[in-house]
């Protein structure tokens, strides 16, 4: 199975920008990219650097999330850092930057979720609909 990652929160520019990474070398990705593997679940604050060349993306928030308690069920990691088109450029190229890594197509991470059991079709539809809700009525549904 491959790893996969993404930014998981919408176009910039804004104030955070999350980058979600789930799979077999999210692990990796986390000692790659901040230096350390944090604690599971646990927020760490951290300079955030390319892999090759050691140089400081951003500094922002790291979280490591093991399988099967994550929301793919698969070894998870996520980047929370600031949300300018430049600093999510960066990250994107850095997540590139490593072998073994692509860029999750439209709706992996639920697909993932769905095959590993921690999300049925009728909380996968619920998920979508509450994405793309823009008001309160279809928010509660």
């Amino acid at each position: 199975m491959n790893t996969i990652y993404a930014s998981s929160s919408g176009k910039p520019p804004s104030g955070v920008a999350v980058f979600r990474v789930s799979g077999p070398q999210s692990r990796f990705v986390l000692e790659t990219i901040s230096g350390l593997v944090p604690s599971p679940r646990m927020a760490t604050l951290r300079k955030l650097r390319f892999p090759d060349s050691s140089e400081i993306v951003d500094t922002g928030l790291c979280f490591w999330f093991p399988g099967p308690e994550s929301f793919t069920g698969e070894d998870s990691a996520e980047f929370h850092l600031h949300g300018g088109p430049a600093v999510v450029q960066a990250m994107l190229k850095a997540l590139s930057d490593i072998d073994g890594l692509r860029l999750a197509e439209a709706g992996e991470f639920s697909r993932r979720a769905f095959e590993n059991g921690k999300l049925d079709l009728t909380e996968i539809e619920g998920l979508a609909d509450l994405i793309v809700a823009e008001t309160e009525m279809q928010r509660r549904q």
